[in-house]
């Protein structure tokens, strides 16, 4: 019997390393293919004709960074014409002043496109705050193509060009989004964990979708361009209202309507520092739910979960084997444990991620430990917390529709 335990052990340990591997590959066939698309530059297409775009972005608040993201947003090498739209909810949050400045020396310095600002009022109660945002940027939008972008993201000067490029170049492509990375060296045992979650576990799960089939089910949105017609289809966005996770509801329509969601080979830096352990429980909290509510097929769940799987299996039987007294057993399921922690650290490395010192290396093993009372936490209450705003959720984590003050039961 305990021969039987020691090879189940070593078998889910070889299947983690197995695992490992895979997703790896993936990652560097993506990091490959987007370094040979920035060296060429273009596709062979002629660039001075790629179509006029509108860029909207959505700000609540002032982000870690934000003269630096903001500065990003409006520099870029896209060959044709570039509006930027930023829209507020009011002229009173903190950020305005600093988009004022950011869109001043944009015009000082003479360089390409032009920038406005929006104030679009509060949300209703059936939206986010950020699809409010988009949906009335989108009014004003005189591009061709229309493109959203998050305030706490950091663009490359080609990120629009290789994601337009992706979009024109790709057969039914209604939609394309650059997958967020985060590359700044972490300072906080939150900073690992959210970089952890975002390159070891999210992003090698996107790679390996994409290497699959080409296309994803759904959006991932800090930085998405769709055609007009697309978002014509969609009712220019209306179609979401009542989503919490807006961005993978749309894809999900997308390809719902006969069109594709592609992901460019371009990764998005995404700028988080400082983060707090609540802070990020509380990130972590909030993107399980978007999760449960976004995510519509178990291709892209499976990988995530798959991981999950291996370390809570391996961390079961080395307890027990322990606790029997069995150390021959325990070993291959500690083992276990380890490779998925290392290989959540191996993963975030190759997709960009700055090193993780030792005083943090507890932290991938606190995810995956952590996960399961957060999924609970979640279900047990479902609400979040989210931009300063707290949104009231239902059973299936869709916005809450509050029954109207005066309406009466029968």
């Amino acid at each position: 019997m305990e021969y039987a335990a020691i090879g189940l052990g070593l078998l889910l340990f070889f299947a983690t390393i197995w695992d490992h591997f895979r997703l790896r590959s993936s990652l560097i066939e993506q990091r490959a293919e987007a370094r040979s698309l920035r060296l060429a530059g273009t596709d062979g297409r002629n660039l001075a004709g790629l179509p006029s775009i509108t860029v909207i972005r959505p700000v609540r608040g002032l982000d870690v960074d934000a003269d630096k993201n903001l500065a990003a947003a409006l520099d870029n090498d896209y060959p044709g014409e570039v509006e930027t739209i930023f829209v507020f909810d009011d002229d009173l949050d903190p950020a305005f002043a600093a988009v004022r400045k950011a869109i001043a020396a944009h015009v000082a310095a003479g360089r390409r496109g032009t920038a406005m600002i929006m104030v679009a009022g509060s949300p209703p109660p059936t939206m986010t705050g950020k699809l409010h945002a988009m949906i009335a940027g989108l009014g004003q939008a005189t591009g061709e193509l229309v493109a959203f972008g998050d305030s706490d993201t950091r663009p490359h000067p080609h990120s629009l060009r290789m994601a337009v490029e992706k979009l024109l170049t790709t057969k039914r492509a209604g939609s394309v989004f650059v997958p967020v990375v985060a590359t700044e060296a972490p300072q906080t045992a939150g900073d690992v964990g959210a970089a952890l979650m975002l390159n070891g576990l999210y992003g090698p799960a996107v790679a390996g979708t994409v290497r699959k089939s080409g296309e994803m089910p759904f959006i991932m949105g800090q930085l998405m361009v769709f055609r007009r017609e697309m978002l014509k289809t969609l009712h220019d966005l209306r179609s979401v209202r009542g989503e919490l996770v807006d961005d993978m509801r749309i894809g999900m329509d997308v390809v719902a309507a006969g069109y594709r969601n592609v992901v460019s080979q371009d990764t998005l830096p995404v700028v988080i520092r400082g983060l707090g352990l609540l802070e990020f429980a509380r990130m972590f909290r909030r993107w399980l739910i978007f999760s449960r509510s976004g995510l519509p097929t178990w291709s892209f769940k499976l990988p995530v979960w798959l991981r999950g799987a291996e370390f809570w299996l391996g961390f079961l039987m080395a307890a027990l084997a322990l606790h029997h007294g069995q150390h021959l057993v325990a070993i291959p399921a500690a083992a276990t444990v380890v490779a998925v922690s290392v290989s959540m650290v191996r993963l975030h490395r190759v997709l960009g991620g700055a090193a993780i010192g030792w005083r943090h290396a507890w932290v991938p093993a606190a995810i995956l430990l952590l996960g399961p009372l957060i999924l609970v936490s979640a279900i047990a209450k479902p609400e979040v917390a989210w931009r300063g705003r707290t949104y009231q959720l239902d059973a299936r984590s869709k916005l809450h529709r509050r029954e109207p003050a005066h309406a009466h039961r029968t």
